[in-house]
């Protein structure tokens, strides 16, 4: 998965509701295109569809409930990333 939409509007993958929310307000002013200077204008109007995407998703609790499937089955838990690294090592040794 290329998106993290909870890492997009800058909150965590239990934030409530309203948390959402209220990041979402924030950012969107932050990055407002009107409100920055000009050389600023096409990064903050990129930055801005970027946050009003994850807010579609995020706020609609269907939407990011399966952006949470989703994002459960594309990450790796610690302990797999431990176990692959140490084979990694192990191989590593072993060739040298």
């Amino acid at each position: 998965m290329s998106k993290n939409y909870y890492k997009t509007l800058e909150v965590d993958s239990s934030a409530s509701q309203e948390v959402i929310e209220k990041a979402y307000k924030a950012l969107a002013k932050k990055y407002h295109p009107d409100l920055q200077e000009e050389s600023q204008k096409e990064a903050a109007s990129e930055k801005l569809k970027e946050i009003n995407e994850a807010y579609e998703i995020l706020s609609n609790p269907e939407s990011r409930a399966n952006f949470d499937k989703t994002l459960k089955a594309s990450t790796i838990s610690e302990e797999d990333f431990n176990k692959m690294a140490q084979e990694n090592q192990i191989l590593y040794n072993e060739l040298n």
